[in-house]
């Protein structure tokens, strides 16, 4: 990294000490704000600004919300979402993904849930904003308790937000709740590789600051058995760490180096993808794979 980029990631870290000893996700974001980046958030001050807070997938994309929206595209199709189905979207950040998919996918209603106050208060205004109060109904509330009866939707979904979840295995279960028999539910979420080593104190320390429960720190093997253990069928993983880690963090070095969300054009080395650069940044957290998972609970109980 140059000296530039060295300085703002001390002073962020400096800046983000407290969390060490909150481990709240809620804290996590509310310091995040409006920008993916660390340290760069904005202040919400340009409303025409995009709020995507994912990593975004980099195939094709080279701008941040490009690949942001790329990537929800890659959920938004592993959900199965189509013209008048019903998605329950946990985690909806500033409500971005769920705009999109409303228009992408021209989805009948969308219900989400998401623990942030910042995060519900600025996407329930866009909501409004946007006269979409009779499709979009986003709550302040738990992905591990659900304010929804059985049954209630064709699809769920979780965009790179589930590691957060204490545990993930309780939403596991309130979604295999609340999804219509033959629903999906999809992920974009965070693994370890297969054979990781057992997280170090340091890897703790990390993950208590990022909000991440150590009891979701597992490999993608794992998590379809898990899967598998709540009742889902058809259970599905696909790694596109390749696609990800590696054109975010060519992404977040220019904006550490000044450059704007709107200039960020993003290049990317046939080296850089099989390598998958990037992944280094990620292993403090242990979570150096990235996934698509989808399952579908049973269209009938079997006998």
């Amino acid at each position: 990294m140059s000296t530039a980029t060295d300085r703002n990631f001390v002073g962020v870290l400096l800046k983000s000490l407290p969390l060490l000893f909150k481990s709240d996700v809620r804290d996590y974001y509310t310091f995040l704000g409006d920008d993916v980046v660390e340290g760069h958030a904005s202040g919400f001050r340009d409303p025409a600004r995009s709020l995507w807070l994912n990593l975004g997938y980099w195939e094709e994309a080279r701008t941040y919300p490009d690949a942001a929206a790329a990537l929800a595209i890659q959920l938004g199709d592993a959900a199965q979402l189509a013209p008048g189905k019903e998605l329950l979207d946990v985690g909806f950040g500033f409500a971005e993904p769920d705009l999109f998919w409303l228009d992408h996918y021209n989805l009948k209603r969308i219900a989400g849930l998401n623990v942030t106050p910042l995060h519900v208060q600025r996407a329930q205004q866009r909501v409004r904003d946007r006269g979409l109060e009779d499709r979009m109904d986003l709550r302040l509330g738990s992905a591990t308790e659900m304010p929804f009866e059985d049954e209630s939707f064709d699809s769920v979904t979780a965009l790179e937000c589930a590691f957060h979840f204490d545990t993930r295995e309780r939403f596991f279960e309130e979604a295999y709740r609340v999804l219509r028999p033959g629903g999906t539910l999809a992920l974009a979420d965070g693994a370890t590789m297969p054979g990781a080593r057992p997280p170090s104190w340091l890897n703790r320390q990390v993950l208590r600051r990022w909000g991440v429960p150590l009891a979701n720190v597992y490999d993608a093997d794992e998590y379809c058995a898990k899967l598998g253990e709540q009742g889902f069928e058809q259970i599905r993983k696909r790694s596109i760490r390749q696609h990800v880690f590696p054109g975010c963090a060519r992404y977040a070095e220019m904006r550490e180096r000044g450059v704007s969300m709107e200039d960020a054009v993003v290049e990317l080395s046939d080296q850089d993808i099989e390598q998958c650069y990037g992944a280094e940044r990620m292993k403090l957290t242990c979570l150096t794979d990235y996934l698509i998972f989808s399952a579908t609970k049973p269209a009938a109980t079997h006998s």
